[in-house]
C-alpha cells in the first residue's frame, strides 16, 4: 500500500514537471487576430474581413479562411481527421505533399509549431506557419510577405530572416481535394 502510495506521488510529480515546462506553442484563429504563441512569446495578425470556405471529405473536415488585412490576403486553414483515422506522415511531409513543394526551408521548430519558406513548381514563394499537435489537427497559416513574416519570427524566436519575396496569394493554394483521396494519400486508417 505504502509502495502504490509513493508511485502515485512520483508519478503525479513527474506530470507535473512537464506541464510546467513543457509550453504547448499556440496558432489560433479567433474574431479579429490570428495569434501565434511560442513559450511566453506570442505575436498577433489583426484582420479586417473574413471568408469562410469549408471542404469536407468522408474521413476529413478542412476550414479554410480568406483574412484581409489591408492590402494583404492571408490564409488560414484546419483540417481536422474523423474516427479510425491519422495524418499519414511528419508535418513537414504533410505540407511537402500538400502543396507539391519543390524546395522547403524550415526557420524554426518549437513545440509542435514550425515557420516554412516554400518554393511551389511553379517558383511561387511562400511564407508558413504550420501547427500539429496530434494526428488528427493540422494549422496552418500563409500568404504573410517577407515583412510580416520577418516580423513576427524576430518576435517569437529571436532570430533574422532572409526575405524570400514572397508571392502575393489570392487565393488557397492548398490540395486537399486532390491529396486526401490519393492512393497514397496523407491520411490513413488507425483500424488495423
Amino acid at each position: 500500500m505504502f509502495k502504490n502510495i509513493i508511485i502515485l506521488i512520483i508519478l503525479a510529480s513527474i506530470i507535473y514537471a512537464l506541464t510546467y515546462f513543457y509550453k504547448q506553442s499556440k496558432l489560433e484563429l479567433t474574431p479579429n487576430m490570428v495569434t501565434l504563441k511560442v513559450e511566453t512569446n506570442d505575436f498577433n495578425f489583426s484582420y479586417s474581413k473574413r471568408e469562410k470556405e469549408s471542404q469536407i471529405f468522408s474521413n476529413v473536415d478542412v476550414e479554410q479562411y480568406i483574412l484581409t488585412s489591408g492590402e494583404e490576403r492571408l490564409f488560414f486553414e484546419q483540417a481536422t481527421i474523423k474516427g479510425l483515422y491519422e495524418f499519414n506522415y511528419s508535418p513537414k511531409e504533410i505540407i511537402n505533399r500538400l502543396f507539391n513543394v519543390k524546395e522547403s526551408n524550415s526557420i524554426f521548430t518549437k513545440n509542435g509549431l514550425e515557420a516554412l519558406q516554400l518554393t511551389l513548381p511553379n517558383n511561387q514563394k511562400i511564407n508558413m506557419f504550420m501547427l500539429q499537435n496530434d494526428n488528427k489537427e493540422l494549422r496552418l497559416f500563409y500568404g504573410l510577405s517577407d515583412k510580416a513574416f520577418s516580423k513576427s519570427i524576430e518576435k517569437l524566436v529571436g532570430k533574422k530572416v532572409n526575405p524570400i519575396e514572397a508571392t502575393k496569394l489570392t487565393k488557397p493554394i492548398s490540395l486537399w481535394s486532390t491529396k486526401v483521396n490519393d492512393i497514397d494519400g496523407i491520411i490513413s486508417s488507425i483500424d488495423y
